[in-house]
């Protein structure tokens, strides 16, 4: 009977050690989760304002958001001196930018390598000819420098007087490309006018060129060509050969 008694309780022993199986846990299927309800549009309904907006939301939403580039920056500071003296002259009022907006255009070492002339414009100019990067033919971007020549009101240097025989004035020093005024593309419409800020006649001012139209100052309302310099008045007809198209040399990337 002791035996019997000690097999039993052995049996039980092991029988609570043995591992037994987990219940199964039935699984289900993820239920979906609701979505928003769109606005539908069927033949011969006029469209609802929610479809309107909804569309309008979906056409933002896939629209990149691209920070300010060098070029806009560099109109939106030339611009923020319109109608001011900042600069001081043309060349000034360039690298007046140049410093402004991390100097895009050159750093001052690169710009004193390229003087053949006292004229900043012109070592601006040599530079970006060396760079191949001044061209004439295409129109230019926002930003790009626009290069003139031959603008100054008086091409006679300076001399002395003094004495019964006065020396005669000398012609201004010739160049190729005799640049002598500099300027920074602001605007580039699609009919081929380009606006331009510029410090002239002691301040900054926008000004226009359009080689599409060079017997025209004004198209649909808005002005497309400027003057460099005053012509006299022949009954209010335009005058090409004063506008900035006749001293226009090329303009200057980056």
């Amino acid at each position: 009977m002791k035996r019997w008694l000690i097999l039993g309780i052995t049996t039980l022993f092991f029988a609570g050690c043995t591992p037994q199986p987990s219940p199964q846990i039935e699984k289900h299927a993820a239920e979906p989760e609701p979505t928003p309800e769109t606005a539908q549009l069927y033949l011969e309904e006029t469209p609802s304002e929610d479809l309107y907006i909804q569309r309008d939301e979906k056409s933002f939403s896939l629209r990149p958001i691209s920070p300010m580039t060098t070029r806009q920056s560099i109109v939106n500071t030339a611009m923020s001196y319109l109608n001011k003296r900042d600069g001081g002259d043309c060349s000034g009022f360039v690298n007046l930018v140049n410093l402004k907006t991390g100097r895009p255009y050159y750093n001052e070492k690169e710009l004193n390598a390229n003087f053949d002339n006292a004229r900043k414009s012109r070592a601006m100019f040599n530079l970006m000819a060396k760079r191949g990067h001044a061209f004439e033919t295409m129109l230019p971007n926002l930003g790009d420098l626009v290069f003139f020549e031959n603008t100054e009101r008086r091409p006679a240097v300076k001399t002395k007087t003094k004495g019964k025989n006065p020396p005669k004035p000398q012609p201004a020093a010739s160049v190729i490309e005799n640049i002598t005024h500099v300027g920074i593309v602001t605007r580039i419409d699609t009919d081929g006018t380009v606006e331009f800020i510029h410090h002239s006649n002691g301040k900054n001012i926008l000004d226009y060129m359009n080689f599409n139209y060079p017997m025209l100052t004004n198209k649909d309302g808005k002005k497309i060509n400027t003057y460099m310099k005053r012509c006299p008045s022949k009954g209010g007809a335009a005058q090409p050969q004063c506008m900035n198209i006749a001293f226009f040399v090329a303009y200057g990337t980056f």
